[in-house]
């Protein structure tokens, strides 16, 4: 009988010890894997690879780059149109200001800060020219009685508008107008763009000073509530 109960109680250890052993092996944690370190040939791999899927350029990405070029073209081809189109002519060109090359380029010199016509550049008679013109004939036109009557003023003098307060001093006069950023000039001894520079007093007070241009007297003009005053043609010396 003692034998007995010695054999139960180390079976009862026994199972006692199991099932401790059990318990532990459904509670022990997983130890975290340790991350293999990449060599460095793979990071230098894995970094290229990266740079060439950034670079690959994407189908919106080659429409847009296809639209900014097509845009830049054409901005290029209208400022090539624009400087193509200027007024403004070289020195030594052969061809002749028209009516827009002279509106523009007597705009740029003629304007001042208060409005009125100022002159700036520099004129410059050429020997063909000096001496070789007399007067100009000016057309005075009195906007209320719309009458209008033709004088001959020489040039470098005075003539004052019968009936009004108004003064007109005749300065020198260009057969063939040429104007450039510096110099104001002709041609030519040829009436080819005829041109005169008035002074124009009202009680001894400037009201304006610029080219009256004989050809295009639309240009510029005089511009005064009751009178008009434009060019008709230079006359020569005898």
């Amino acid at each position: 009988m003692r034998q007995i109960r010695q054999t139960y109680y180390v079976l009862s250890i026994a199972i006692l010890l199991l099932l401790l052993y059990a318990n532990s092996s459904c509670t022990k944690k997983e130890e975290p894997k340790q991350e293999v370190p990449l060599s460095t040939q793979q990071l230098l791999e894995s970094t290229k690879e990266l740079k060439t899927a950034q670079n690959v350029p994407t189908e919106n990405n080659k429409a847009d780059s296809k639209e900014t070029q097509h845009k830049s073209k054409e901005t290029e081809s209208k400022e090539s149109q624009v400087s193509n189109s200027s007024p403004h002519k070289t020195e030594g060109a052969s061809s002749h200001s028209s009516s827009d090359d002279i509106h523009q380029k007597a705009e740029n010199v003629h304007k001042s800060e208060s409005g009125e016509t100022r002159h700036t550049a520099e004129i410059v008679v050429p020997d063909s020219v000096k001496g070789k013109w007399e007067s100009v004939k000016l057309t005075i036109t009195d906007k209320q009685t719309k009458k209008s009557q033709a004088v001959n003023v020489k040039l470098g003098s005075e003539y004052k508008v019968h009936g009004s307060k108004l003064t007109i001093k005749v300065g020198d006069f260009l057969p063939d107008f040429k104007m450039d950023a510096l110099t104001i000039t002709s041609m030519s001894n040829e009436t080819k763009n005829p041109a005169v520079i008035v002074t124009v007093k009202e009680e001894d007070k400037e009201i304006f000073k610029g080219w009256l241009y004989s050809k295009y007297p639309e240009i510029h003009p005089f511009e005064h509530d009751r009178y008009g005053v434009i060019l008709m043609e230079g006359i020569k010396t005898n």
